[in-house]
């Protein structure tokens, strides 16, 4: 007890100011707690010291010993902000798939979740648009093969009315006619080229591969039904067509939407009220369901430029890493934003 009192001594008069308001308050706390003992001692069991007097609390060395007296001091805390969100796809790798001409589906081939490469079907459609390119492009073919012939014959006639001329058996003007003729014909098949290649991107646009195109021009057959391949690597978030639907060419609804969930974004709606004090770079904490007691952390990359009107809440976004694959797009959240700097403020030590 007497090193207790040393300690005291040591003190300044704040601390003991501090010291002495404290242990009244444990004064009447324990005043109170022996008062409400007294009133319920057949329903809580009391000290032993407590036993002998209603009005008395004796505190046990265990008791002595647990308790510790501290000043109330000043210290910085970050100032949380907690509001809900949700997980949604990250549109920075994300494609929607549109098809490019009108017809019926008639496969479907892939589905909500699985995992696509660069290239892999997704369905296919009878498409009368492709009737025209297709043709244009078995038009442009025959035209090269034409016009090959016409130059492989025009070369043989220019290198025999070559030889003739020299030979003087033929007169200069057969022999410019045969140069002439071989120019004309090499004329052609640049021209025919360029118009087969010009079928040919039409083709690649209209979704055909080269794949598809190589075979297509060995088989010199016209077929309606065309595939749609995937634009990128990823999972197939989403499928808004089924078998036998017409689809139009130009619609604003993707009919597939690929995305690489290796990353996700998190959307946090903050409150009107909470708007000033939200900015690029703060750091948030996010919590779901599918990960509880395990807080993710992110920081804030964009915040809206304006109030939505319809809910008056400001629409801020995170980019969260998913390359485990448990964050999935629609997941709630809850989401905590925390302001930049450190506020003080009294902190009772625990």
């Amino acid at each position: 007890m007497s090193e207790f009192i040393l300690r005291l001594q040591h003190l300044t008069r704040k601390q003991q100011a501090a010291i002495a308001a404290l242990l009244v308050l444990v004064g009447a706390a324990v005043y109170g707690l022996a008062h409400v003992g007294a009133a319920n001692k057949g329903n809580s069991e009391v000290s032993s010291q407590s036993r002998k007097g209603a009005q008395n609390f004796t505190p046990t060395p265990s008791e002595w010993a647990t308790l510790t007296i501290e000043p109330v001091s000043e210290k910085a805390f970050r100032a949380e902000h907690v509001t809900e969100g949700k997980v949604a796809v990250d549109e920075d790798r994300s494609t929607p798939v549109f098809s490019p001409y009108a017809g019926r589906v008639t496969k479907l081939l892939a589905r909500p979740g699985d995992s696509v490469t660069q290239g892999q079907p997704l369905f296919t459609i009878e498409a009368a648009d492709t009737v025209q390119a297709q043709n244009d492009f078995i038009a442009a073919m025959t035209g090269m093969n034409k016009a090959k012939s016409a130059l492989d014959l025009a070369e043989i006639q220019y290198k025999r009315a070559k030889d003739l001329y020299e030979g003087k058996a033929v007169p200069l003007k057969d022999y410019q006619q045969a140069e002439a003729n071989q120019v004309q014909a090499q004329n052609d098949m640049r021209s025919s080229a360029t118009a087969l290649e010009a079928a040919r991107k039409k083709l690649r646009i209209l979704g055909f591969t080269d794949e598809a195109i190589s075979a297509f021009q060995s088989k010199s057959t016209i077929n309606p039904e065309i595939t749609i391949y995937s634009p990128i690597s990823g999972t197939v978030v989403q499928r808004k067509i089924g078998p036998g639907q017409y689809v139009n060419a130009g619609a604003s609804d993707p009919v597939f939407v690929i995305g690489d969930l290796s990353t996700v974004w998190l959307i946090a709606f903050v409150r009107e009220s909470d708007a000033a004090i939200v900015s690029a770079g703060q750091e948030i904490s996010v919590n779901v369901m599918a990960l509880p007691g395990h807080p993710l952390t992110a920081r804030i990359s964009y915040v809206s430029a304006a109030i939505d009107p319809a809910t008056r809440r400001l629409l801020v976004r995170a980019t969260i890493d998913n390359r485990e694959g448990v964050l999935k797009p629609e997941m709630f959240a809850t989401v905590t934003i925390y302001s930049k700097g450190d506020h003080p403020a009294a902190a009772v030590p625990k």
